[in-house]
């Protein structure tokens, strides 16, 4: 039986940055990955879905330069070479992964792996022993149960079609479902959302929220919220999504049908019951702060124990559970995780809402400030909105939500200011590079406080 100090079940974001890192600090590790290096989100997931976005929207921006005569027409594009850049840029990354892994020394061992007690991996006929096994096996697409649900694609089916869809009918309106819905429409494809909840996004802040809906909108997408599909049918050469919306049975006719409601844990080669491993009620393995499970020496991170479903956030319980194997302290739960969809235009957020704040006990107190009163916004065509929750009492930072253009990058430094707690003293002594976006953080924080300059 070969020995290890560390077992990595899982190659994607989580697994392979844990296997690097452990491996650089010179343990003996091998990593084990039954398809591809990167999982999920290299490959089928994170990385091609903002490849398709990204083009898209910058064919939205291009519209939008026709519309003002400062272009003469649109142009015209080719699906057949987005896929192919799209799967050019997946391999480039994927080989960076097998290097990085290959440079610090630590075995990537091809196959399905199973989780033997007593930290004993097994793997195309062979055993395995640890001194400590981390379990990263990730997600995968959910599919409900619903008549008809077998001529339905996942968010995989969506990323790989080799044509364009003239329609579509997308299955809920989560982070999935958003970001392809917002592609896919880019492209030409008559695009409905399909909700079952009352409204999209009820966790994040309303007014944001709304900036959204109607960005949507406006890019023709139609949101049928508060639907409950019933069914998929054949309807000649389309498919029909039959739904209940305000008591009333409705249908859209599309040749595709999303199904994007979500993912559920990738538990393939862990048996539970069998190990004693505990789950919790959504069947995801129960972690502490250091990502450790109930099993001695066993730690979990990534989507496989719920919570954010975020690459970044497997990084970090990657690094959590790694420190308390070398015997440091640096726990996963008192770490802030901002959270992006990318949509057109891009939503990110960080820390509390103004309704989570209440909820904390706290007296929020809410800024705001345009893009259209930012003057690289308007340089750049960039439109949306800014928006800071602070605390009232002692002014401190609670959390931020950005809804537009580069939002994505500019909620990294609100999640500086948020862990930091910044009060609006300290924002006002900060000087933010001018012409630049993130001028637009520092002024809703001023704002929450009546303190903004530039804002009317």
């Amino acid at each position: 039986m070969e020995q290890y100090d560390v077992l990595v079940i899982g190659g994607g974001p989580g697994g392979y940055s844990l296997g690097i890192a452990a491996a650089r600090k010179g343990l003996k590790v091998a990593l084990f990955e039954k398809e591809h290096l990167g999982g999920t989100c290299l490959n089928v997931g994170c990385i091609p879905t903002k490849y398709l976005v990204d083009k898209a929207n910058a064919m939205e921006k291009v519209r939008a330069l026709v519309k003002q005569e400062i272009f003469r027409d649109a142009g015209s594009f080719s699906f057949k070479q987005i896929q192919k850049g799209k799967s050019e840029v997946t391999g480039k990354l994927v080989n960076g992964v097998k290097f990085l892994l290959k440079k610090a020394g630590a075995a990537v061992i091809e196959g399905e792996a199973t989780l033997q007690k007593n930290c004993i991996v097994t793997c195309g006929g062979r055993e395995y022993q640890g001194k400590h096994v981390v379990i990263a096996t990730g997600s995968v697409p959910m599919m409900i149960p619903v008549p008809g649900h077998e001529y339905c694609i996942d968010s995989t089916g969506a990323l790989n079609l080799a044509s364009l869809p003239r329609s579509m009918t997308v299955m809920g309106g989560g982070v999935i479902g958003l970001e392809l819905a917002c592609a896919f429409a880019a492209y030409g494809t008559e695009v409905t959302v399909v909700e079952m909840l009352p409204e999209l996004m009820p966790h994040e802040q309303p007014e944001a929220v709304r900036i959204l809906v109607n960005a949507l909108k406006k890019q023709g997408i139609a949101l049928k919220t508060g639907a409950k599909m019933l069914r998929i049918e054949k309807n000649g050469g389309l498919l029909r999504a039959v739904y209940e919306r305000d008591g009333q049975e409705q249908h859209t006719d599309c040749e595709q049908v999303l199904m994007a409601a979500g993912r559920k844990t990738n538990l393939t080669g862990i048996d539970a019951a069998a190990l004693g491993l505990q789950l919790d009620q959504k069947n995801c393995i129960v972690v502490d702060s250091h990502q450790r499970t109930s099993l001695p020496g066993v730690y979990a991170i990534g989507d496989v124990v719920g919570g954010y479903q975020l690459a970044h956030a497997a990084y970090a319980e990657g690094e959590a559970a790694l420190a308390d194997i070398l015997g440091e302290e640096k726990p996963y739960g008192t770490m802030l995780v901002p959270v992006c969809t990318y949509t057109i235009p891009c939503f990110a957020s960080v820390g509390m809402t103004t309704g989570k704040a209440k909820e904390a006990g706290y007296e929020p107190a809410l800024g705001s400030f345009d893009y259209g009163a930012n003057g690289m916004a308007l340089a750049e065509g960039a439109s949306g909105a800014v928006f800071v929750v602070a605390d009232k009492a002692t002014t401190k930072t609670l959390g931020v939500t950005i809804v537009g253009e580069n939002s994505s990058e500019m909620i990294a430094m609100a999640a500086s200011a948020v862990a930091d707690g910044l009060t609006v003293e300290q924002w006002e002594q900060m000087i933010v590079a001018h012409p630049s976006l993130c001028e637009m953080v520092r002024e809703a924080a001023l704002d929450a406080f009546g303190r903004s300059v530039h804002k009317g």
